[in-house]
């Protein structure tokens, strides 16, 4: 064994000495995969047949066009530049030689090991955020989309992040302890608070005028509120949707490539919006607050250009499927008519809504159903795709 860990540490320090080829390379092969397919890894298992069985199912699906495999650029100075993808980093894991692969191993484990620990101090200051949020008496937006620390003395640290809070995202950097970081977010967390405050009166004075102007408009909202626990997913789909001001001025290739929930099929295009409980009786509309109050003058102008829209529930339940470990999700359809300024809406059958979903619809061949769904039609009419219990 000893022999062996020589062996690894005279090889490091050889490629270590050939620069860009060597113990960087395998590093920055190793940061490229982690980023790709995150820290799912099993460690009990061998980490290289995992990860090259996962590139490969990249590879595959970007043959078929399902997937574009992102592309890594380090630049390296004067002007040179080092730039791979998966498929660089799955010919190296075909070809490298045994002291090779062992490097990459263990490179690979120090570095999932490190993102994990990561993963569970976001974890925690989320937790304890969100504890601090819930004790405001207000729903205050809270995530932290990118994270990394490195440590100076002690249990001092230098942080890095990128998170979303109230109506703001916020690229920064802290040095201190991470209880220090926590407090950080929590004072800027109560100043967020009064402008939530803001668009949620706001949101609210909207959908009051809104329900006077249209018929029909209260009712179904109610309708798909009933069945929101603590968030979900509305998928408005028709030939020609209103943009909400957030889009202005954006083509849609880019909002598009951007994920910023427009697709395209066809003739249809569909947009969707996040639905938030933020009290006992009261939601919101939309991933960033600022849209908010926006959603219910959207929604009946979308309406009234298209005359009728179709539109899925996606409603997250708070139990796991066992069989997937996915989040289990109830599934609801739902056909929108205007007629003036009345609007009335069908709610579809768990069948229509399950052959939907199951059947392709260039082909019209069966497809696998969505797992971890319960296809949802009136009352209490289901159908299962997760295994209960």
């Amino acid at each position: 064994m000893a022999i062996k860990t020589l062996i690894i540490n005279l090889f490091s320090d050889y490629m270590r000495k050939r620069g860009t080829r060597g113990l960087e390379r395998i590093r920055w092969y190793v940061d490229y995969i982690l980023d790709l397919v995150g820290i799912g890894l099993d460690e009990s298992k061998d980490l290289v047949a995992q990860v090259r069985d996962k590139l490969e199912e990249v590879v595959e699906e970007a043959r078929k066009g399902e997937v574009v495999i992102p592309e890594q650029s380090i630049y390296l100075g004067r002007g040179r530049e080092f730039t791979f993808d998966a498929k660089d980093i799955l010919k190296f894991l075909r070809e490298a030689q045994p002291e090779q692969l062992d490097v990459f191993r263990r490179e690979l484990l120090r570095e999932l090991r490190r993102r994990k620990r990561l993963s569970e101090e976001v974890d925690r200051i989320e937790e304890e955020v969100r504890r601090y949020v819930k004790s405001l008496g207000i729903y205050v937006p809270f995530a932290i989309l990118d994270y990394d620390r490195f440590k100076l003395w002690e249990n001092k640290y230098h942080f890095i992040f990128k998170a979303e809070i109230g109506a703001h995202k916020y690229l920064d950097e802290y040095e201190g302890a991470l209880d220090e970081l926590i407090e950080l977010f929590k004072e800027v967390v109560r100043r967020e608070s009064r402008e939530i405050s803001r668009l949620i009166r706001r949101a609210r004075s909207e959908r009051e005028r809104w329900i006077r102007e249209v018929g029909g408009l209260s009712e179904f909202l109610s309708e798909l509120e009933s069945h929101v626990i603590e968030t979900a997913i509305l998928t408005i789909t028709g030939p020609k949707l209103a943009r909400p001001s957030t889009w202005r001025g954006l083509d849609d290739g880019v909002i598009i490539a951007m994920g910023m929930g427009l697709e395209k099929a066809g003739d249809l295009e569909a947009i969707k919006w996040d639905i938030t409980r933020v009290g006992p009786s009261e939601f919101v509309y939309g991933a960033h607050p600022h849209l908010w109050p926006e959603f219910y003058g959207w929604f009946v102008e979308s309406l009234r250009s298209n005359g009728v829209l179709s539109i899925i529930l996606r409603s997250f339940r708070k139990e796991v499927d066992e069989l997937t470990g996915l989040p289990v999700k109830e599934l609801r359809g739902y056909v929108v008519s205007m007629s003036g300024d009345k609007i009335t809406y069908r709610q579809l059958t768990a069948r229509e809504l399950f052959e939907a979903h199951t059947t392709d619809p260039v082909t019209g061949e069966r497809i696998e159903p969505e797992p971890a769904v319960i296809y949802c039609g009136p009352g209490d009419d289901r159908i299962y795709s997760i295994r209960r219990a």
